[in-house]
């Protein structure tokens, strides 16, 4: 058996913690940190090339307001519109009305972040009298960039990992958050197995967090929780890979070699080949909420996306005819 095939995730989300406070830095939100500075910096060389609306020094304020209210806030209520009411109810809501605000937890919706990222560009260009598509192209274009950093965030949390594969999958991993889906007569023996090799009871106050940390900590510990564990695809890269890595360097190839392209175009590009991505991706990756006629809830509200993209694309086919009579 190929040794990744029974690899057990047991990455550390915290790169840093500062002592004696209960702050820490995380991957999660270092990931989000560094897409907004690469997609600054990106979008500040296309400005100074003159291929993008927005001039050099007004790039920054926009782009700050594009993180705060697109990409964060858009995101985390993407997440919990979409994902986290459907699934735990009112009820969960009353029990934790302030999850919403825990940002640094996880739990960002790439499709809300896309939503806050256009209507932030919808507001933006109107009061400054821009064109509404070319201002969108520049931030369809870094917008991959972003996508990929938060995949990779999610992988090193060991969070929306993939669908069980073969344990000979040579890619194949097993990640401890799926023990909260075993079912209950798992749970228990595999609470028995990490409490004999640690030998010591693990806290029930504090079960999860410490679980998990005996996992990135004991290697015995992680394997005998990882004997419950099913090898799932690591759904995560694939995502990072196909939804960021890969279509940025489309966009970005693109963008500089077609300098007179119309306005809108590469936002109907991104939301094309982004939905074609998550769709593909979704077959590999474990749905987090309901799933309807064997279609998840990530390929429905990427159905919308490409709605999206012919919105963009039928004036930018307008504007090429109208250059060639």
């Amino acid at each position: 058996m190929n040794a990744l095939a029974t690899y057990i995730h047991h990455l550390d989300p915290i790169l840093l913690e500062i002592p004696g406070t209960p702050l820490a830095l995380r991957w999660y939100g270092l990931a989000y940190v560094a897409g907004f500075i690469l997609g600054y910096w990106v979008l500040l060389q296309l400005s100074k090339k003159k291929l993008y609306s927005v001039e050099p020094d007004k790039l920054g304020d926009f782009i700050t307001a594009v993180c705060i209210f697109g990409v964060l806030m858009g995101g985390r209520l993407g997440e919990f519109f979409f994902y986290w009411l459907p699934r735990e109810g009112w009820s969960g809501l009353c029990a934790d009305p302030f999850w919403v605000f825990r940002v640094w937890e996880g739990g960002m919706a790439s499709h809300g972040g896309i939503l806050g990222v256009l209507l932030v560009g919808l507001w933006y260009a109107r009061r400054h009298k821009l064109s509404i598509p070319s201002l969108v192209d520049g931030l369809a274009i870094v917008a991959p960039i972003g996508i990929c950093f938060g995949r990779i965030a999610n992988f090193i949390n060991g969070e929306l990992y993939g669908r069980v594969t073969t344990a000979d999958n040579p890619i194949a991993m097993k990640f401890p958050m799926e023990f909260s889906s075993l079912p209950l007569e798992q749970q228990l023996a595999a609470v028995h197995a990490m409490e004999q090799a640690a030998g010591a009871p693990l806290p029930r106050a504090t079960f999860y967090d410490s679980m998990y940390q005996l996992c990135r900590e004991n290697e015995l510990v992680r394997e005998a929780l990882g004997q419950y564990l099913s090898p799932r695809f690591p759904s995560q890269l694939f995502e990072a890979a196909g939804e960021g890595l890969i279509i940025f360097i489309v966009l970005i190839l693109l963008r500089l070699k077609w300098k007179n392209a119309p306005a809108g175009i590469f936002s109907a590009l991104f939301c094309f080949l982004y939905a074609a991505a998550r769709i593909i991706s979704e077959c590999f990756k474990e749905p987090d909420a309901d799933v309807w006629h064997g279609i998840t809830q990530g390929q429905y509200l990427s159905f919308g996306v490409i709605l999206l993209g012919i919105f963009f694309l039928i004036p930018a086919i307008r504007t090429l005819k109208s250059k060639k009579m």
